[in-house]
């Protein structure tokens, strides 16, 4: 996914003091193979019946609420409130994705494939990161100042914050980051449609006069601003977008703050361990429709100043801090892409640009997928999983022994330039 090129709204979410939980009931499938997701209930932002304190959004690039008190440590992961690796409460309006709707048919050409790793990731070497900008929200002449970021580490530029990146036609049902931890991997942030744990989703739907639209908390279905966070429903029409962040507000907005320069709401990403490595987990379905979807992966600072305009990722091969498109259907704007079924994988950095090869990720239209991203910083490898429904549970922890044997799973290999 080209960044600047194709046109995408994206969207975070503000520190929780309380996790938000709504009311879920199941949901029937579409005929066109979309459903709606729950609608928002008691517990949600800004209901009578309770919830997450209202925080709204000011120009300053922060909350009018700063509290960024929500349990969450320096990386701005919050720490799971559960104890151990159980499977997450039933949620019926997520667990209706475990049915499938149909059959999906692999496309003729190519390598439908359940694992592509990408590998020698880490390197030597710097990008240009943003440092200020005049695109908004001063209505001036555009500038967008950069100085050089010396880099070096096993994961590097991915070893920085991220942010998870949807856009639709998309059914979402189970979204959750992971950080290492004693004995394996535990969750700091998760999402279904009952509930919201440490994270948020956000999108580009704030307006500034001059510079077009930065980051937001987004409504239910993604498609506006929100003032205040609220439950994320999960279906995502064609060409809406949204972002996840984790839940936890930036303390400054400036050059050398913890976040760096940035615009809009402010919220950390998600940067694992010191060296990067975490574990990304997310559930959905696309359904066939008028635009091709993707998930990928972005640096956070990438959407904190300006995902299509000023930012250290740049456009097409440049690379810059990085980019992982997960699972795009290439095609943008059509309904009758080249290959339809192919969700394909391409990994952009200042180390150049690699993508699968002859393989790809079946497009899970009907029959609902697993994509796991597991940044490994012992392997120096960025290794891509897809499984079944009901193959992974969400629980509260990983074990050592079950990554191992996801980074162990035969597959295509592809080694960074």
């Amino acid at each position: 996914m080209t960044v600047g090129t194709r046109i995408r709204s994206l969207g975070p979410f503000a520190p929780l003091a309380v996790v938000i939980c709504v009311s879920c009931s199941s949901a029937s499938p579409a005929a066109n193979g979309t459903d709606a997701g729950p609608a928002v209930a008691k517990g949600s932002p800004g209901d009578s019946g309770g919830g997450t304190p209202a925080t709204s959004l000011d120009e300053g690039g922060a909350s009018a609420t700063d509290d960024a008190s929500s349990g969450v440590g320096a990386t701005g992961e919050g720490a799971d409130s559960s104890a151990g690796g159980g499977p997450v409460a039933a949620c019926p309006a997520s667990d209706v994705g475990n049915m499938a709707l149909g059959t999906d048919t692999p496309d003729a050409t190519g390598t439908a494939v359940a694992a592509i790793t990408y590998t020698s990731v880490g390197a030597t070497g710097s990008y240009d990161q943003v440092v200020s900008s005049t695109m908004a929200p001063s209505c001036v002449a555009n500038t967008c100042n950069k100085t050089p970021k010396a880099e070096s580490g096993p994961l590097v530029p991915f070893d920085e914050e991220m942010t998870m990146v949807f856009s639709g036609p998309m059914d979402l049902y189970q979204v959750a980051a992971y950080a290492p931890a004693s004995g394996g991997y535990s969750r700091v942030g998760y999402w279904d449609r009952c509930t919201t744990e440490g994270l948020a989703f956000v999108g580009n739907k704030h307006w500034y006069t001059c510079g077009g639209d930065v980051q937001s908390y987004v409504s239910p279905d993604g498609t506006k601003e929100s003032t205040t966070p609220v439950q994320f429903a999960g279906h995502l029409d064609p060409g809406v977008g949204v972002n996840v962040m984790s839940s936890t507000l930036c303390t400054g907005t400036t050059a050398g703050s913890d976040c760096g320069f940035s615009l809009g709401l402010a919220l950390h990403g998600f940067k694992g361990d010191a060296a990067g490595s975490k574990i990304f987990a997310t559930k959905f379905r696309m359904p066939i429709g008028n635009v091709t979807p993707a998930y990928w992966i972005l640096p956070a600072q990438v959407v904190r100043t300006a995902q299509y305009g000023c930012n250290c990722r740049g456009e097409g091969g440049q690379g810059g801090c990085g980019e992982l498109d997960v699972a795009e259907v290439l095609g943008g704007n059509t309904a009758t892409p080249a290959h339809p079924m192919q969700a394909t994988t391409t990994i952009y950095s200042f180390q150049g640009v690699t993508n699968g090869g002859g393989s790809y990720f079946q497009r899970p239209v009907y029959e609902t997928a697993t994509f796991l991203v597991i940044f490994d910083a012992p392997s120096q490898s960025i290794a891509l999983r897809r499984l079944g429904a009901t193959d992974f549970d969400f629980g509260t922890a990983i074990p050592t022994a079950t990554v191992s044997g996801w980074l162990a799973q035969a597959g295509t290999t592809r080694k960074m330039p």
